[in-house]
């Protein structure tokens, strides 16, 4: 084992590699085939609307708008195929939204975006609070975009961000999207991907107490962490991925010194599944893994043990480009990584670049 940390690290620490989101635009992506010059519409749901998700997903559009309409850049957009999307909301709304923002003499002239109604959002719906009438918005919005990607109509779901507060306060109890989805696809077993320019990682449980996340650790479950994220990476990345999981306890455990999770369970559920066929090494102490994985042509994905343990390496990155991918799901589903931000609503202050790359990964994803 130490032989093959020391080849991951090396090669970590010397590669030149390019970054997972090759392409930066996506009315650059090539077609892959003949078939892909009338592409379905990518779903978008327009989150919590007293959040910023809908101002977000609204420069993101405009932000594509432009640069579709740039003479420098109209010559090999035309080439290729082009993009649309269905945003599923409340379409008066999000058009005062984009006026009030300065998008909306833009948006209103871009034939590729279709507004599709889902919801009525109250107007005197108070900004930046969570409230029962927002998280029913944002709910109605992203079944209604998942609907329309499970009936086919639509190729892949993006979704802004939801408020959990507001969600449950409206009647829905889950955590989260990631599981309010799963639901919906009656009960699929899933994990949450994060996904950087530099890094993917897997999350073996999401939305649990952090007692409650070392309790869920068992053999079963963690072969259908390896079991999904082989599955759903692979048909992603178009081969098998190449995985490493996080040990649990400092050190790896240090041959049983600072606890035995690792002699009693990881490893033996690593060479389980090695012997199942499955591209898996470790487990690896967690802080050195990430470094280890970063912008690693050998590796494609760190399987974390709980939330925190892989969201922290891709938050440091940076939430800018970060993209929650869910695995599992029967069609490809990715989300912004970062959340409602009710504290900076209605300044104009919210970035889309992470929009932007859930959208360029959803493209991207449902192309293969």
């Amino acid at each position: 084992m130490e032989d093959q940390q020391r080849l991951v690290s090396q090669r970590a620490l010397t590669k030149e590699v390019p970054p997972m989101f090759s392409n930066p635009d996506i009315q650059t992506q090539q077609a892959t085939s003949a078939s892909t010059e009338q592409l379905k519409a990518l779903a978008l749901s327009m989150g919590d609307p007293a959040g910023i998700g809908p101002e977000v997903l609204l420069k993101a559009l405009h932000r594509l708008e432009a640069a579709a309409c740039s003479p420098s850049q109209a010559e090999q957009i035309d080439a290729k195929p082009k993009l649309a999307v269905r945003v599923f909301g409340d379409p008066a709304w999000l058009m005062q939204k984009a006026n009030e923002l300065g998008l909306g003499e833009v948006l209103e002239k871009a034939s590729w975006i279709q507004w599709e109604s889902a919801c009525s959002v109250p107007r005197t719906l108070p900004q930046g609070v969570a409230s029962a009438e927002g998280g029913a918005c944002a709910v109605a919005a992203v079944l209604a975009a998942a609907n329309a990607v499970i009936s086919g109509a639509c190729r892949a779901l993006v979704t802004a961000p939801l408020n959990k507060q507001a969600m449950h306060l409206a009647g829905f109890d889950y955590p989260g999207h990631t599981e309010l989805l799963a639901e919906l696809a009656h009960r699929c077993p899933v994990r949450m991907m994060l996904e950087h320019q530099h890094l993917r990682t897997v999350l073996h449980s999401i939305h649990l107490s952090l007692r409650q996340a070392l309790d869920a650790l068992d053999r079963a479950s963690l072969l259908e962490t390896f079991s999904i994220a082989d599955r759903a990476l692979g048909r992603m990345l178009g081969r098998r991925p190449r995985l490493l999981l996080a040990a649990l306890n400092p050190h790896a455990g240090e041959a049983g010194a600072f606890g035995r999770e690792e002699i009693e369970l990881l490893s033996p559920c690593v060479s389980q599944a090695q012997a199942q066929g499955f591209s898996i090494l470790g487990p690896y102490a967690a802080d050195s893994v990430f470094a280890m994985a970063w912008d690693n042509p050998e590796v494609d994905a760190v399987i974390a043990l709980y939330h925190d343990q892989g969201l922290i390496p891709i938050k440091l990155l940076g939430m800018d480009l970060g993209v929650n991918i869910t695995l599992g799901l029967p069609f490809v589903r990715s989300s912004p990584d970062h959340g409602t931000a009710f504290d900076i609503v209605g300044r104009g202050l919210a970035r889309e670049d992470s929009f932007l790359a859930a959208m360029r990964a959803a493209h991207r994803y449902s192309l293969v």
